[in-house]
């Protein structure tokens, strides 16, 4: 099922309109982009997130005007446009639907979006082709949002940014490995405008490939992970004012593969306060608990809708780890067994 051309070419336009008319008067057009967004956009998930950036944008000296100063300063329109309308309007407005109709058709839960670790180092690990097979089965069901977390090293990663750009209707965020981006992988990053790309703060390569991004003009924001033994750092020692100098307008913090649920739970309580009375001039994010706080809300479910498939092929749900099965599986059988209706 593909999203109508013509509402989206309408939204397109109308977003288009609305960024030149930024430059003329920044806090009223920001605004007045808010509205607009809330006009067509529409969702359960979105109400909400239009409720909240409507009070806080009341405030003159909001820090989110800060935040989206530098998105439009450092990243192009079109890059801004296709991947906010893509995860706007394909996932959580039109992918939402889709999802809702299938609810009582198909014997499993689908999350509005899966995240995928990837590692193209290493030879028997989920590659571009398995993203992009997965892509698009998940499109047939909904998902149009994938959050892509790729290992090894960075100049194996082409592939990758190839299958972002050949699937121009779905929205991915991508963690980068560390390491310095080439040239031609610059030039593969600019033709993937519905990609934001995450650089992890504090690495060697990190500020050097954002000034490479920022130059281009290419969608970028930052990441961090954390564990039981480096959750202090955000909650005690102010990690989050170490973003600063990047002036990257959205920041995930991913849990560590032996993080444990209190921890995770602290982390999620620590971001949303962060979200909610902002301090810093970026929008932060917790990977696990947002991605099934959206699914909630657009599923009109109190199940917790999860899926991460790990390199290795196993499958991470919001309980268990299932064994490898990316072999012999399709996308719905995938999730006939990882997220069965009870």
């Amino acid at each position: 099922m593909k999203p109508n051309n013509i509402t989206r070419a309408i939204i397109d336009a109308t977003v288009d309109r609305s960024l030149r008319e930024i430059d003329e008067d920044p806090n009223r057009s920001i605004r007045k982009l808010t509205d607009m967004g809330r006009h067509f956009a529409t969702g359960r998930f979105l109400d909400q997130i239009y409720d909240m950036l409507q009070d806080l944008l009341r405030n003159d000296d909001s820090p989110y005007y800060t935040a989206i100063r530098n998105l439009l300063r450092n990243t192009s329109r079109a890059n801004i446009k296709e991947f906010g309308i893509n995860v706007g309007y394909n996932s959580l407005t039109f992918g939402g639907k889709v999802i809702r109709s299938l609810d009582g058709k198909k014997p499993f839960n689908i999350p509005w979006c899966i995240v995928i670790h990837t590692n193209p180092s290493e030879p028997a690990s989920i590659d571009a082709a398995d993203v992009g097979h997965i892509v698009s089965q998940g499109n047939e069901l909904g998902i149009y949002t994938y959050l892509i977390r790729c290992g090894g090293r960075i100049q194996a990663a082409d592939h990758l940014f190839e299958t972002f750009a050949a699937h121009p209707e779905s929205a991915f965020i991508c963690l980068l490995p560390e390491g310095t981006l080439s040239q031609e992988q610059l030039e593969l990053i600019r033709k993937c405008r519905n990609t934001l790309f995450m650089f992890q703060a504090g690495k060697e390569s990190s500020a050097g490939d954002i000034g490479k991004m920022k130059q281009q003009k290419s969608l970028f924001g930052l990441y961090d992970s954390y564990g039981d033994s480096t959750i202090s750092r955000w909650t005690d020692e102010n990690r989050a004012e170490e973003f600063l100098p990047y002036r990257g307008s959205f920041v995930i913090v991913v849990p560590d593969e032996n993080c444990s649920k209190e921890t995770s739970d602290r982390m999620s309580r620590f971001v949303k306060n962060l979200r909610t009375e902002p301090k810093y001039p970026f929008i932060i994010f917790e990977q696990r608990s947002d991605l099934m706080q959206i699914g909630r809300i657009i599923t009109d479910s109190t199940n917790e809708i999860y899926l991460e498939l790990l390199d290795d092929g196993s499958i991470l749900t919001k309980d268990d780890t299932l064994i490898e099965c990316r072999h012999t599986f399709s996308l719905e059988q995938i999730l006939s067994v990882a997220l069965p209706k009870e």
